[in-house]
């Protein structure tokens, strides 16, 4: 019974590794040739937000910004409350 309970064990945390390497490895397929980093993002997030906020497509207007906020999940979240921030006080 032991040694069936530490497989099970080992086998969740080595699936659990496999999910985070796949995830590693589909971020970094999806790179794209030019990337920004976290600060240039930064520095574009207003611009971005009001874009939206407009009802245009950001997207099509920064389509870096807009790969980097798929890709880099801390610059999405501060994005988010960004825009949560902007509706509160325009909505």
């Amino acid at each position: 019974m032991f040694f069936k309970l530490m497989f099970s064990r080992r086998a969740r945390r080595a699936m659990k590794e496999m999910t985070r390497l796949k995830s590693m490895i589909n971020m970094v397929d999806a790179t794209a040739e030019i990337e920004l980093a976290c600060e240039e993002a930064h520095r574009l997030l207003d611009q971005y937000a009001d874009v939206l906020l407009r009802g245009e497509d950001p997207g099509a207007l920064l389509p870096q910004v807009k790969h980097h906020l798929e890709m880099c999940m801390d610059c999405r979240e501060e994005f988010e409350m960004l825009l949560s921030a902007l509706r509160a006080t325009t909505g």
